[in-house]
């Protein structure tokens, strides 16, 4: 379950717009599809013309997913039932679909992934290689980036370790590195998630970076500032603020945001 906060800075983080197309690949109970729904209707945007497309292996919430998109007056999401990595559901002509933007918060370091599959993938979608069978956290983050169009732009929740494990890991960090399309790795604060004080952070992948941001990527320190609470901590409005306006600055502040060359 991801928490409503962490869920609308990603989406402010995307920016979905109307006529665009988006999917969640692991999609859950569809949160983070009808928080990029409201984001277009806070910001008077036409709601009416986007396109939401999410897939789900459990049973219970995918059913749980379609009942949601119906209680907010979504009638036409596509959720597909299945494995994404092992079976990915939305496809065109036997080919993958893509899509504007790509939201996701994938199980954290997933062990019996889908290694074998991935191995065999008939779709393309693991150019970089894939990660070790018991953390399948850079396989999810693969299937996100193939499922991306021309101008595609996705946001991603993943444990740290994604930003530090080594060996099959390291190497397709680099490889995404080297492909430019790698825009903002934002930490965020501990004990955010249910269950768990597993830090996280949000990655954004941009096909399109700006002339400005090209061969760059900007690290924020999101994980300083928020509210504390006795089983869990929150992010305030303000702190959710502070972290869009510098990412869309992509400047260097104090001991909370640094950008840096590929190099």
């Amino acid at each position: 379950y991801t928490p409503t906060e962490v869920v609308n800075l990603l989406v402010r983080l995307i920016k979905p717009k109307s006529g665009m197309r988006i999917y969640d690949p692991t999609c859950g109970s569809g949160g983070m599809l009808i928080q990029s729904r409201q984001y277009l209707i806070e910001n008077n945007d036409d709601s009416r013309n986007i396109s939401l497309y999410g897939q789900e292996d459990n049973l219970g919430t995918w059913a749980i997913c379609k009942i949601n998109m119906f209680l907010h007056s979504v009638f036409n999401a596509d959720i597909k039932k299945g494995d994404t990595i092992r079976e990915p559901k939305h496809l065109n002509n036997g080919e993958l679909m893509t899509f504007d933007r790509v939201i996701a918060n994938p199980p954290f370091s997933l062990a019996k992934w889908g290694k074998q599959e991935a191995d065999n993938d008939s779709f393309g979608r693991f150019p970089y290689g894939t990660p070790p069978k018991d953390t399948g956290d850079l396989a999810f983050v693969q299937h996100m980036i193939a499922s991306l169009n021309a101008k595609g732009k996705l946001g991603v929740v993943v444990p740290h370790g994604v930003l530090f494990r080594g060996a099959s890991e390291k190497e397709i960090r680099k490889r995404i590195i080297e492909d430019d399309l790698l825009e903002a790795v934002i930490g965020l604060p501990p004990s955010l998630f249910y269950g768990t004080g597993i830090s996280a952070a949000l990655l954004i992948i941009n096909k399109t970076k700006s002339n400005k941001n090209k061969n760059k990527i900007i690290f924020i320190n999101g994980e300083l500032e928020y509210e504390a609470g006795k089983n869990q901590n929150k992010l305030r409005d303000i702190d959710i603020k502070h972290i869009i306006d510098v990412y869309e600055s992509f400047k260097d502040t104090k001991r909370y945001s640094k950008v840096v060359s590929l190099k």
